[in-house]
């Protein structure tokens, strides 16, 4: 049974007001005791005041002030980072600042491609938030979950189911690890109020609602909702031309990735997903054409 009691969550736009509602269920049955949610003072969030009328706390903070964030997270077993690949930046005084604080596990933005082999790229980034965890001896808990299929499966990253088209790298047909937002929220908050910290800390979890490739998704599509989808098929060349002119073209980066097998969690037998038996997530066809 795990000894985690509370709980902060940097981040809730996307994934982490998912976590934040799953953990304030856990509140009402007495396996949460206190959910911080960090949020910039300057700053009004629909999400925060949202998650404060359900039960979880506010607290002010500095991103760039170490002595801010170490105020906000005293008395905090674990704090979760679920901020987007733009504010990464902030992530190594947060880490810094927690383990002042007596923080006990560290669970850093990742949800989505693994970044713990990463050599270069976009998700070095991410990789170098382990290895600072590692030199400050703060566990960590790695959540790699592929993509979740109501975000990237949009207009920002080249699918337009709306208007019938979509741009995807190579042959359409590799394979991604897909998990709903959801998903990602139950499962995360049932591991950490469920699981012992020695299952927990310095691990990986590689969860994945479906694996499946983008042609299948489309054939689905299709046949779900009689509507045809016009799909360009990119080379890596053309995608590594565009990368080319802008390293920072996050949906070709993630195309090009996708495209070279790298959008699946770990191999099958790697899966996490028994750590929590009653978990059932969604299909991707559930998602986009419920």
């Amino acid at each position: 049974m795990s000894s985690f009691r509370t709980f902060a969550i940097a981040g809730v736009g996307n994934v982490g007001v998912h976590i934040a509602e799953e953990l304030l269920k856990k509140k009402q049955v007495g396996k949460v005791t206190d959910l911080v949610i960090l949020s910039r003072s300057s700053s009004k969030n629909e999400n925060v005041e949202k998650l404060v009328s359900q039960g979880a706390r506010m607290a002010s903070v500095d991103y760039t002030s170490e002595a801010s964030l170490i105020a906000a997270l005293k008395g905090v077993d674990v704090v979760i980072s679920t901020v987007s690949h733009h504010q990464l930046g902030i992530q190594p005084l947060l880490t810094s600042a927690a383990k002042k604080a007596g923080v006990r596990l560290f669970v850093p933005s990742e949800f989505g491609n693994p970044s713990d082999d990463a050599e270069g790229g976009l998700l070095m980034a991410k990789k170098q938030v382990h290895l600072k965890l590692k030199e400050l001896d703060l566990p960590y808990l790695l959540a790699f979950t592929g993509p979740s299929p109501g975000f990237v499966l949009s207009p920002e990253f080249h699918v337009d189911f709306e208007n019938g088209k979509a741009a995807v790298g190579g042959d359409g047909n590799a394979l991604i690890s897909f998990t709903s937002m959801p998903d990602m929220g139950s499962f995360l908050a049932y591991v950490l109020t469920n699981l012992p910290p020695d299952q927990l800390n310095w691990k990986v979890l590689r969860i994945e609602g479906e694996r499946i490739s983008f042609n299948e998704i489309f054939k689905q599509y299709t046949a779900k909702t009689g509507r045809k989808i016009a799909i360009t098929y990119q080379t890596l060349a053309e995608l590594e031309a565009v990368l080319k002119a802008n390293p920072y073209d996050f949906p070709s980066y993630i195309h090009w990735t996708w495209a070279q097998g790298g959008g699946v969690v770990g191999k099958p037998e790697e899966l996490t997903n028994g750590l929590y038996p009653d978990w059932n997530p969604k299909k991707v066809i559930d998602v986009i054409a419920p």
